[in-house]
């Protein structure tokens, strides 16, 4: 092979990533809200936390894929075509504290444009202010905003305060957001 060309993943390799990342998916999604540890993913896939990280760049990258591997199976589960459909899938995420955490976490670590989570979540944050605006039948983005400024702080405030009841102040704003403009 020409020293210039580059060999593709082992089928093994990838084989090996996809448990892993399975693993930490499933990790996040029945841990409470502190997450689970990098040495339990690994136990759980018997390799040590450095045998973990040799199919990532780095833990973050590791994180950003649970995150994308989460909005996959969702998307896959819940009809978000539909306003039924999306609360749904909100009510099935307030059951998984740790995968909240975790979304929070890559949000605020995502406001530095160099790191792994910034374009997941650029990209996260169009389609959620695209699909706000269908849902609504209105594409005024600022509306999309203020739905995902309203998501993202009352998941922060329900995990600090586990009594808030955010997907009623969520479908409140929504409502107030679907009605008639001023």
């Amino acid at each position: 092979m020409p020293a210039n060309t580059k060999r593709g993943p082992y089928a093994k390799g990838v084989a090996r990533r996809a448990q892993i990342l399975a693993a930490a998916l499933e990790a996040y999604a029945t841990s409470g809200p502190q997450g689970p540890s990098l040495r339990s993913i690994a136990d759980s896939v018997n390799l040590t936390e450095a045998g973990v990280l040799h199919y990532f760049d780095s833990k973050d990258e590791l994180l950003v894929e649970i995150l994308a591997a989460r909005d996959k199976a969702d998307l896959d589960a819940f009809d978000v075509s539909t306003v039924d459909g999306v609360w749904a899938l909100f009510e099935h995420a307030a059951a998984t504290p740790g995968l909240v955490k975790l979304l929070l976490d890559m949000t605020a670590a995502s406001t530095s444009p160099g790191h792994p989570a910034h374009a997941f979540m650029v990209g996260r944050a169009r389609d959620f202010i695209e699909l706000a605006g269908k849902l609504l039948g209105d594409h005024d983005p600022w509306k999309g905003r203020m739905l995902l400024a309203a998501a993202e702080g009352l998941q922060a405030q329900w995990l600090r305060d586990p009594s808030i009841d955010m997907m009623a102040d969520i479908k409140r704003l929504y409502e107030m957001l679907d009605g008639p403009a001023d």
